[in-house]
């Protein structure tokens, strides 16, 4: 008599049979890319990643700002544990903030797990530029007519953190299309205005040769690619020449919302522009990630030629999303669902094929998942967990609600700073001048009104607020919400 086991108790038998080897990591990190219709324009991506993998269709950030993102991303940690809440070392943010964790973060971890390690493209906001403190100290020195010298770490252009091997990163200023230098392991090299310059087309060439490199090694390796896209240089994003004219007709995915007094609202409110203005960014932002698409295309061509591909997870998100006058803002900051929301889609080894997950998950989860993929261990306590139970299973159990807070500098006045809380239908946003806002994004998704005053609505009002006040400086565990 023949017995035919189930296929989930099959996909058991083979996951515990024997150890499983680390598999060799990349992640694709775009910049603003907001998740409310961006990703439609990336056939590439939707089809050697999606149609390949798993979609995370509710997948969010901590808070929807590039450097306390990234700070995240490198420690697994909320901002509130960070303490990485701005761009900017005068607010105690960006990369002078986050110097001092770098000896024990992310690729550290993977080093010692036996991982080659790679970063490409864009690091954390000043990166490669003097600190607030040293700055102070040169104006000071310069002003006294004497010589006063900050902490020794070297020429900041040239400074490459640990736990990286190859070190390919966006330096001296903030990350651009053209126009740019990039600390090769401590070499400088700068690049211009060509077509051939155009920094997305740069970053793949150089993610295409590590991989290359990788070819017959043994060891596993993670190699992390941020772009510049589809971050505004200046107005909006700089597309490729190539698809400077796409989408001309292209008009937006969603509604905008009109503005409300006292709102909150990014600090690079609108100030009168148009939908026409807000069009030309938002085809911009398109244009810009086709060269991305063709980065996700050569990435995967490049594992397949070399042998890797069937032994990588390859990974595609964002550091946060984009408002394109969706509130009245242009920007990202606010606790609206088009900042905190971003495209998270996986692939690889153990990962199902053209699949969807509905449960919340956040980029602290992502962190969780690379360190148990990698058998890393971490030395901090990290605030996510790992994604793993979701490939097998899309009714696994998981949180019911996530947190999220505002960026702290200096120019958010207290209207404008929040910590929240957003479940499957709700979402509760709780400002530090004492307003509260609540969302019924089940019957309006746009967050057009407030229920925070409704009495229909008080007994989710209480349990929310009981919860914001519980997540808003948890640490680990604490951070479950079942």
């Amino acid at each position: 008599m023949r017995v035919t086991l189930p296929a989930a108790l099959l996909l058991l038998l083979a996951s515990t049979s024997a150890p499983q080897a680390a598999p060799n990591i990349v992640v694709i990190m775009t910049d603003d890319q907001e998740d409310t219709g961006s990703m439609a324009y990336m056939p590439k991506t939707h089809a050697l990643l999606a149609e390949k993998g798993v979609t995370f269709a509710n997948s969010f950030v901590n808070l929807p700002l590039c450097a306390p993102s990234r700070a995240s991303f490198f420690t697994g940690q909320s901002a509130h544990n960070t303490g990485i809440k701005a761009n900017n070392p005068v607010d105690g943010g960006g990369w002078g903030g986050f110097k001092d964790k770098e000896k024990n973060a992310l690729p550290v971890w993977l080093k010692k797990a036996g991982y080659r390690t790679a970063l490409i493209g864009k690091y954390l906001n000043r990166y490669g530029q003097e600190s607030t403190f040293g700055s102070l100290l040169s104006w000071a020195g310069s002003y006294l007519n004497t010589s006063f010298t900050g902490p020794n770490i070297g020429n900041p252009e040239d400074w490459v953190p640990p736990g990286w091997d190859l070190w390919y990163a966006f330096t001296s200023s903030r990350a651009r299309y053209y126009d740019y230098a990039i600390n090769e392991n401590e070499s400088i090299k700068t690049f211009g205005s060509s077509p051939g310059d155009y920094s997305t087309d740069v970053l793949k060439a150089r993610a295409v040769r590590f991989i290359q490199e990788q070819t017959g090694a043994a060891d596993p390796f993670f190699m992390l690619v941020a772009t510049k896209a589809a971050h505004a240089q200046g107005k909006c994003a700089i597309p490729p020449p190539q698809d400077e004219n796409a989408f001309k007709t292209v008009s937006f995915p969603f509604d905008i919302a009109a503005k409300k007094k006292g709102s909150a609202s990014d600090s690079k409110s609108a100030h009168g522009e148009s939908k026409a203005d807000f069009e030309k960014c938002y085809r911009a932002e398109l244009q810009s990630l086709q060269s991305v698409d063709d980065l996700v295309a050569s990435t995967v061509d490049a594992l397949q030629s070399s042998g890797k591909l069937d032994d990588t997870v390859i990974i595609y998100t964002s550091d946060n999303g984009f408002l394109f006058g969706q509130h009245g803002s242009m920007g990202k900051s606010a606790p609206y669902e088009e900042a905190i929301r971003v495209p998270l889609v996986m692939r690889g080894p153990g990962i199902p094929a053209n699949q969807t997950r509905s449960q919340l998950v956040n980029n602290l989860d992502l962190v969780a998942t690379i360190v148990e993929l990698a058998g890393a261990s971490p030395r901090v306590v990290l605030d996510g967990r790992s994604l793993k139970p979701l490939f097998a299973d899309f009714n696994a159990p998981w949180r019911s609600a996530i947190a999220f807070e505002s960026p702290s500098a200096h120019f958010m006045s207290p209207s404008g700073r929040y910590t929240g809380v957003r479940t499957v239908t709700r979402k509760y946003i709780k400002f530090e001048n004492g307003k509260e806002k609540l969302y019924d994004l089940a019957a309006d998704p746009h967050e057009s009104k407030s229920r925070a005053g409704r009495k229909s609505y008080a007994g989710d009002l209480g349990e929310l607020r009981s919860l914001n006040d519980k997540l808003r400086s948890c640490a680990g565990e604490t951070c479950w919400v079942p």
